[in-house]
């Protein structure tokens, strides 16, 4: 009975810790005042320790974006041509819009319309974050698409056409327009 309820524990253990688990922590606090500091000095180290979460956070876009079009077999830019809502589950509307490619970037050329919504809610809010999800008729995206033609499992990301910062990227859209 004891050998059965340990191998139990540990199957559920390595079920957890085997499973995709994402947690939302809460943004880092400001500094707190110091002793003597005044309300002008306290209030100028909170606006510099904001800005900086804010660039480190600019930085990681950046570097995502460098790294989802280094992966990519393909990027296009697509525009969104339908949103319409959807029931899932723990969301009691989410949006699914359907895009179609217009503008080839890298790699194969699709013509085919595709859809994207959110496949599951987290505590840091619905997933996968694609700004094209987002989005209204008529916006363009930049789609990074990995194994395969482009569908809900194979985009990486699809990121707004103004949110763009890699200069390669820039470049690629320049030339394609």
């Amino acid at each position: 009975m004891i050998r059965r309820t340990a191998l139990t524990t540990i199957a559920a253990a390595a079920a957890l810790l085997g499973a995709n688990a994402i947690a939302c922590p809460p943004p880092p606090p400001g500094p707190p005042p110091e002793a003597g500091e005044s309300a002008e000095s306290h209030a100028a180290r909170v606006a510099a320790f904001q800005a900086e979460q804010e660039a480190q956070h600019a930085a990681w876009l950046h570097a995502r974006q460098q790294r989802v079009w280094d992966d990519a077999d393909s990027v296009f830019v697509a525009r969104i041509e339908r949103v319409r809502s959807i029931a899932l589950e723990h969301l009691s509307e989410a949006p699914r819009v359907t895009l179609r490619p217009v503008r080839t970037l890298k790699g194969q050329r699709y013509a085919s319309r595709f859809a994207l919504t959110y496949t599951e809610m987290t505590s840091c809010g619905p997933i996968p974050s694609f700004d094209a999800i987002q989005g209204q008729v008529g916006d363009e995206f930049v789609i990074f698409v990995r194994g395969g033609r482009p569908r809900q499992a194979t985009v990486q990301q699809a990121i707004a056409v103004a949110n763009i910062t890699d200069d390669r990227i820039r470049a690629a859209l320049e030339a394609a327009e």
